[in-house]
């Protein structure tokens, strides 16, 4: 069986992200990721923290969670 390019990736952000967020791809091609842990509070949404994230590609989303989770820690350390 072979993989195309797109589900290399796939397979490579959801294990980068494993039980952090869950990764899909819509059937126009727009990558997203949805957290998998518990609801953010407004005061994180406030801050920049998303539920959703989405990108043109799949390292367009790598460095959307990228910062994302760079704004997490620095939401729990304030």
């Amino acid at each position: 069986m072979r993989f195309s390019a797109e589900d290399a990736a796939w397979r490579q952000l959801s294990s980068e992200y494993a039980g952090r967020w869950s990764i899909w791809r819509s059937d126009a091609g727009r990558w997203y990721a949805t957290r998998l842990t518990r609801s953010l509070s407004r005061i994180e949404m406030d801050r920049g923290l998303i539920m959703t994230a989405c990108g043109e590609s799949a390292e367009e989303l790598r460095a959307l969670l990228t910062a994302q989770e760079g704004l997490a820690g620095k939401t729990l350390s304030t």
